[in-house]
C-alpha cells in the first residue's frame, strides 16, 4: 500500500493525500476546486449518467459531487462505485452529497455535507481521516468553524440566483470576499454560475466555481464543461506548465517497443534472458544497444541496430500507436488555455514528430527535447532541470507527467510536481510510484 499523509492548512494550497482502494493517491489543491462539476440527472433528458460524467471529465472538470437528491440510498451507492473507475481514470476528485455511508460504501473519495446535513465529527468517524469532507459556510462564522473541524474546503453561496436550488439566499459580492478571506483552506462559490457570469468572481478571493445547470443541462456537457475550463483558467489566473513524457505517457508505445527489442534481438539469439523485459523497458536507445552487445553477445554495431529499431518503431509511431485515453483531450485543452507544453522524450525525435503529426497535435507544444540532446538521461534529476531552464520553467510549478518510477523519482528530486500516469510496464513499481505522484491518472479498467 502507499503511504498515507493527511495535513491540513498550509496557506491555500492545502494539501491532502487519499489513498484509493487500489494504493493511489490524489492530491487536492486549491486548483482542483476551479471547475466543480456537481451531477444532476434531472436534466439529463435520458442520457447516460456515466456517459456524460466520462464526457465532463474529460474535457476539463476538475472535481466532481455525486448529488442525486431523487435516488435512493441504494441507487446513489450504485452509481457512486459506477463513476468512481472514471475518476480515477481522469485522476479526479469524487465526492457525495450528504450521504456519508453511501460514500463509505463506494470507497468514495469523500463526502460534502451542508449546514443541516451529517455534522462533521460524525461523518469524521465514519469515513476516516484519509477522506475528504467538504463542508457549506454561508457566513464567516459558519467558515471558520468549518475550518476549526477539519474541513478539507468549503462550498460557499448561492452567489447569483440559483436554478437547481430556488429557495437559495443570494450572498453580496462583500460578504463573498469576506468569508473567502476568512479562512485558509480552499473555497468553491456556487449558485447560478454559468459561464456568462462567472467571470464576476475574479478577485472575490474563491478558488474555483461549482456548477450543475451550467454543464448538465448543456446540450452539450462536454463542450460547455471545456469552455467553463478554459474561461475559469483566465478568471483565477491558472496558468500551467508541462513537461510531457511521450512513450507511456502520451502514447501507448511501450508493448510495440517490447516487441521491436524482442523481434530485433532473436534474429541473432534463439533465447532470450527471462528478464528481458524487465530490464529493457527502462533503457533508452544507447543503453539498450549497450546492453545487446555486452550481455547477449550481439555483435551488430550499436549504430545499426539502433536505425533498425527506429526505422520499424517509426512506421508504428506513424501509423497505428495509439494515444492513452483523455490525453489528446487534455494537451489540446491547455493548449487553448494557453498553457506552456514540452516533450522530454527518451524516444528517437523522428519517431516523436511522426506520432505527433499523425495525431495532429504538433502544434500544441513550445518544444521537443530528446535525451540524445542534452548530457543526462532521464535518471539524473538534471536532465529535468536543464529542460525547465531551456523552458523557462520553474520546477516548483511545473507538472511532470511520466509513468515510469526512475524518471518520477528524478523529477520530484529535482523539485517538480507529479503527474504518475498507469502504464502495464510499470505495474510492478506502480506503489513506489505512488508514494512520489501529486496526482495520478490510472486508467485501468478493473
Amino acid at each position: 500500500m502507499c503511504q498515507k499523509m493527511y495535513a491540513k492548512g498550509t496557506g491555500r494550497c492545502v494539501i491532502i493525500h487519499i489513498e484509493f482502494d487500489s494504493g493511489e493517491l490524489i492530491m487536492i489543491r486549491k486548483e482542483q476546486l476551479r471547475l466543480y462539476a456537481i451531477t444532476d440527472t434531472s436534466w439529463l433528458n435520458g442520457a447516460s449518467l456515466i456517459d456524460v460524467v466520462e464526457n465532463v471529465l474529460k474535457n476539463g472538470a476538475t472535481f466532481l459531487q455525486l448529488r442525486e437528491k431523487n435516488a435512493t440510498h441504494e441507487e446513489i451507492v450504485a452509481k457512486a462505485k459506477a463513476i468512481k473507475p472514471i475518476t480515477r481514470k481522469y485522476g479526479i476528485p469524487f465526492v457525495i452529497d450528504d450521504d456519508v455511508q453511501a460514500a463509505l460504501e463506494a470507497d468514495a473519495d469523500g463526502v460534502h455535507i451542508g449546514q443541516s446535513d451529517t455534522d462533521y465529527m460524525t461523518a469524521r468517524s465514519i469515513l476516516g481521516d484519509n477522506k475528504i469532507i467538504g463542508m457549506t459556510a454561508k457566513t464567516v462564522e459558519q467558515a471558520k468553524e468549518a475550518e476549526k473541524l477539519g474541513a478539507d474546503y468549503i462550498g460557499t453561496g448561492a452567489v447569483f440566483g440559483s436554478s437547481t436550488k430556488k429557495d437559495a439566499v443570494y450572498m453580496p459580492r462583500e460578504r463573498l470576499i469576506e468569508v473567502a478571506g476568512s479562512v485558509n483552506i480552499p473555497v468553491v462559490a456556487i449558485g447560478g454560475i454559468d459561464y456568462d457570469n462567472c467571470g464576476e468572481l475574479a478577485g472575490t478571493g474563491v478558488d474555483g466555481i461549482a456548477v450543475v445547470s451550467a454543464i448538465f443541462a448543456a446540450d452539450d456537457p462536454g463542450l460547455a464543461t471545456k469552455e467553463l475550463y478554459l474561461k475559469t483558467g483566465r478568471v483565477f489566473n491558472y496558468h500551467r506548465d508541462f513537461i510531457f513524457d511521450m512513450d507511456g505517457t502520451i502514447l501507448d508505445s511501450m508493448p510495440y517497443w517490447r516487441n521491436v527489442s524482442k523481434e530485433y534481438a532473436m534474429q541473432y539469439v534463439d533465447k532470450l534472458p527471462d528478464d528481458f523485459d524487465e530490464r529493457t523497458y527502462v533503457m533508452d536507445l544507447d543503453e539498450c544497444s549497450a546492453y545487446f552487445r555486452d550481455e547477449l553477445g550481439i555483435s551488430t554495431d550499436a549504430a545499426t541496430m539502433r536505425q533498425t529499431a527506429v526505422d520499424i518503431m517509426t512506421r508504428h509511431y506513424s501509423t497505428d500507436i495509439p494515444a492513452k485515453d483523455g490525453m489528446l483531450e487534455l494537451i489540446r485543452r491547455e493548449h487553448e488555455a494557453g498553457s506552456d507544453m514540452c516533450i522530454f522524450t527518451s524516444s528517437d525525435r523522428g519517431c516523436v514528430d511522426a506520432a505527433l503529426n499523425r495525431l495532429g497535435i504538433t502544434d500544441c507544444f513550445n518544444n521537443i527535447f530528446t535525451v540524445y540532446d542534452i548530457p543526462y538521461n532521464k535518471k539524473n534529476p538534471e536532465s529535468y532541470k536543464l529542460i525547465a531552464e531551456k523552458m523557462h520553467f520553474k520546477p516548483e510549478d511545473t507538472w511532470v507527467y511520466e509513468d515510469v518510477l526512475h524518471g518520477i523519482e528524478s523529477a520530484k528530486q529535482g523539485g517538480f510536481k507529479i503527474c504518475a500516469v498507469y502504464d502495464e510496464d510499470s505495474k510492478k513499481h506502480w506503489n513506489e510510484i505512488c508514494a512520489f505522484a501529486d496526482e495520478i491518472r490510472d486508467i485501468r479498467n478493473d
